[in-house]
C-alpha cells in the first residue's frame, strides 16, 4: 500500500475524532480563562509534517513511516536494501500491515516465494478485510507451488467477484501447472467469451498450445496477445520460449531482449538470455544479464550459477570461487560441475592448495567413475607433496630461532 493510500487512512481517522479533539481545546482555553487574564499572542503554532500527521492518526512511528516511504524510493533499484528497510519497519512495527504486504510482494518479485507467502500472511491477518491481501496471497501460494491453498483463495475471490477474469485466469495458469489442460482451457474459454481481447487468457493459451508442441498456434495467440499490449513481459518472454522449441535462436533472443527493454527488472528474461548468450560463448553480455538477475534475485541458484560461469570464463576468478561456493552451500550441495570448477579454480588460479584438496576429496565422494577416482586421489597426493615440500623449504624466523636458542641455553 502506497503513502497516498495511508494518508486517507488517516483522513478517516482525524474526521472520527474530530469532535472530541475540539471539546478538549474548549475545556483547556476555559480554564485558562478562569485562572489567567487573556494574553494575545500572534505566534502560530507550526503545521504538522504529513508524516507527523500520519504518524498521529495511525499511531505508526515517525521513524517506521519515513523508512517506509524510504523503501519505496528504492524498491526498482536496489530490492535487496528495499527488503532490508522494509524489515526493520516491521520489526518496529509488526502490526504495521501495509509494510508486511510491500514486503511480500517484493519477496515475490525476488524469487523468495516462501517468505512472500509469510509476509502477505501476516498482513491479511492484521487486515483481512483488505481484498487486494487475499488475491496477493493467492498468487503468492501459487508461486510457491502450494497450488491447493492458491485455488481455494482464488475460488473465493471469483466467489465474491464472479467478473474477476484476473482469479481465473490464474486458476487457468495453477491447472496448467498441475498437468491439467482441461481445466485450464475451460477457464481460458470462459474468460475470452466474456473478453475475447483479454492478454491474460492468451498468453494462458498460448502455453497450453506450447505444451502440446503446437507452436504455430502458439505464436498465433501470443501475437494477439501481444496486438493489445506490445509491452507484456510475460508474453514476450513466452514468445522467446516458443522460438526456442523451434530452435529460432535470433528470434528468441529478440523476444527475451524486448521484455528486458519493457521492464529491466524482469527476471525470467535476463536468465533466459544470459543462458543463450552463455551457450554462444557471448561471455560480456551474458554476464550483464546474469549480474542483473543477481542483483534482482539475489538468492536464485541459476542466477549466481550463471554469473560464476561467466565470471570465470572473464578471468574474475575470486568472483566465481565466491559464486561457485554460494551455489553448492545454498542451493545443490552435490552438483557435480561446480564442484570440479572449484578444485579447478583453487588449484590453478587462486593458489589454495588446502581448498583444492578438500574439493578434490568432496568430488572422490561424488563419483562413480574409477578412473575419474583414480586422478582425483593422484592429484590430491602431488598437492599435499607440494605442500609439504614447500613448508619444509620455508626459512626459519627469527622468533623461531630465538625459541630454540633459549631452549639450547636451559639444557
Amino acid at each position: 500500500m502506497k503513502t497516498t493510500e495511508l494518508e486517507e487512512r488517516s483522513m478517516k481517522i482525524t474526521t472520527m475524532m474530530r469532535a472530541p479533539a475540539l471539546l478538549l481545546v474548549l475545556l483547556v482555553v476555559a480554564t485558562a480563562c478562569r485562572t489567567a487574564p487573556t494574553v494575545e499572542d500572534d505566534t502560530a503554532p507550526p503545521e504538522p509534517t504529513k508524516l507527523e500527521r500520519i504518524s498521529e492518526d495511525t499511531g505508526l512511528s515517525i521513524e517506521s513511516l519515513e523508512l517506509f516511504d524510504e523503501s519505496l524510493g528504492v524498491m526498482d533499484s536496489d530490492r535487496s536494501a528495499a527488503a532490508a528497510i522494509l524489515e526493520r519497519v516491521v520489526e518496529l512495527e509488526p502490526t504495521f500491515a501495509e509494510a508486511h504486504f510491500n514486503l511480500g510482494l517484493l519477496y515475490g518479485d525476488m524469487d523468495r516465494p516462501e517468505d512472500a507467502v509469510v509476509h502477505i500472511q501476516q498482513a491479511r491477518e492484521l487486515d483481512p478485510d483488505v481484498f487486494d491481501y487475499t488475491v496477493a496471497m493467492a498468487k503468492a501460494y501459487a508461486e510457491a507451488g502450494e497450488y491447493e491453498d492458491a485455488k481455494r483463495l482464488f475460488n473465493e475471490v471469483v466467489t465474491r467477484q464472479p467478473d474477476n477474469l484476473v482469479a481465473k485466469n490464474n486458476l487457468a495458469v495453477i491447472a496448467l501447472r498441475q498437468g491439467d489442460e482441461e481445466e485450464a482451457l475451460r477457464f481460458v474459454e470462459e474468460i475470452l467469451r466474456e473478453d475475447n481481447q483479454n492478454v491474460g487468457a492468451l498468453n494462458t493459451l498460448g502455453l497450453v498450445y506450447m505444451e502440446r508442441q503446437n507452436l504455430s498456434l502458439a505464436k498465433f495467440v501470443l501475437g494477439r496477445a501481444l496486438e493489445q499490449d506490445e509491452h507484456q513481459v510475460d508474453v514476450l518472454n513466452n514468445l522467446g520460449l516458443v522460438y526456442m522449441q523451434e530452435e529460432n535462436v535470433p528470434a528468441a533472443v529478440r523476444a527475451f531482449a524486448r521484455a528486458v527493454d519493457a521492464d529491466p527488472n524482469y527476471l525470467e528474461s535476463r536468465l533466459n538470455l544470459g543462458s543463450i548468450l552463455l551457450e554462444y560463448l557471448d561471455y560480456e553480455r551474458a554476464h550483464d544479464h546474469f549480474e542483473n538477475a543477481v542483483r534482482i534475485a539475489p538468492q536464485n541458484c541459476v542466477a549466481n550459477l550463471g554469473k560464476g560461469a561467466t565470471s570465470f570464463a572473464l578471468g574474475s576468478h575470486e568472483e566465481a570461487y565466491e559464486l561457485y561456493s554460494y551455489y553448492l552451500d545454498s542451493c545443490d550441495s552435490d552438483h557435480y560441475s561446480s564442484t570440479q570448477r572449484l578444485a579447478s579454480l583453487a588449484e590453478n588460479y587462486l593458489q589454495r592448495p588446502g581448498d583444492a584438496i578438500r574439493h578434490y576429496e568432496r568430488l572422490i565422494e561424488l563419483s562413480d567413475d574409477a578412473s575419474d577416482i583414480a586422478n582425483y586421489e593422484a592429484t590430491i597426493g602431488f598437492l599435499r607433496t607440494q605442500a609439504d615440500q614447500a613448508q619444509q623449504a620455508q626459512p626459519v624466523q627469527p622468533d623461531e630461532i630465538a625459541e630454540e636458542e633459549e631452549e639450547g641455553d636451559q639444557d
